[in-house]
């Protein structure tokens, strides 16, 4: 008696053609969504590292069609100025005018962060500012100048992040040493030398403030170098930095005046016919930082 045959090929349904299929699918799915993952997450996690290792590290400048590629380096760049040979003037000055609560937040200041909150989401302002310094030295160095609330989240998340494994010396002389103070004019000493004609530890009140009030918006605020003659708003932000560095305790009353009454060695005495314009335009100009 014969048996029936074991080797009778078994008839393929669509069922398990489409069961293989999904099994493909989804495989090719997941593998291209951890490639993507990973290509997302390569850049961040390198971000992450470097403000790790922030304490230890400077930053090269490379001025590229008018903007600033930094490159993290392990040596001190021949032009990176170390905090002790600042000038506390020029410290103090843009402590005050920028983060006056700086040596005692934790990266961000909750008061202005609030406000900023407020404005954008129930008043629907524009986004704006009330960055500190260290959110301004992420920003600079990791970030794109984008006013969204997506690149403000990242900027106070790496902020606390640079505050954790770092100190508030290290950031301010980051800071100092990376930042724009006129057109393709970035770094400490280069604006020092460029404004003064000085190293940047023998600036004085005065010129410290000059170098503070360019900050908001460096490029613009710099015509009064360029003219040789502070215009309305110069002159009135210099006296309101000097104020606050008055009311801070950081110069004396009669430094403060000595210093509110002082002339730039660039100054030219301007005559009637410039003053009488620069009124008519202090009086149009209602100029804001920039964040």
């Amino acid at each position: 008696m014969e048996t029936a045959s074991n080797n009778t090929p078994k008839t393929v349904t669509f069922a398990d053609k489409f069961s293989k299929f999904k099994i493909r699918f989804f495989m090719a799915f997941w593998l291209i969504a951890i490639l993507i993952l990973i290509k997302i997450s390569l850049p961040l996690f390198s971000t992450y590292y470097s403000i790790s290792k922030f304490q230890e590290h400077y930053f090269t400048i490379l001025v590229i069609d008018n903007h600033a590629v930094y490159t993290e380096v392990d040596s001190r760049p021949p032009t990176w100025v170390p905090l002790e040979k600042i000038s506390k003037r020029v410290q103090q000055a843009i402590i005050s005018s920028e983060d006056g609560k700086f040596y005692f937040h934790p990266g961000y200041d909750l008061e202005q962060l609030r406000d900023a909150i407020n404005d954008s989401f129930v008043l629907k302002k524009k986004m704006r500012g009330a960055s500190t310094i260290t959110q301004q030295l992420v920003k600079n160095l990791y970030l794109s100048r984008d006013k969204t609330f997506g690149r403000k989240a990242r900027e106070l998340v790496m902020a606390l992040m640079i505050e954790k494994h770092s100190n508030k010396q290290k950031i301010l002389e980051a800071y100092l040493n990376i930042i724009e103070y006129g057109k393709d004019l970035y770094g400490i000493d280069k604006a020092s030398r460029y404004y003064f004609n000085k190293p940047p530890g023998s600036l004085n009140s005065r010129e410290a403030a000059f170098l503070a009030m360019l900050l908001p918006s460096p490029v613009k605020y710099s015509k009064s170098f360029k003219n040789k003659s502070l215009t309305p708003f110069a002159r009135r932000m210099i006296d309101s930095i000097l104020l606050k560095m008055r009311q801070a305790g950081y110069i004396s009353e009669e430094e403060y005046i000595t210093q509110l009454n002082g002339r730039f060695s660039w100054e030219k005495n301007p005559s009637a016919e410039e003053i009488l314009d620069e009124q008519i335009s202090g009086s149009e100009e209602e100029e804001k930082s920039d964040d």
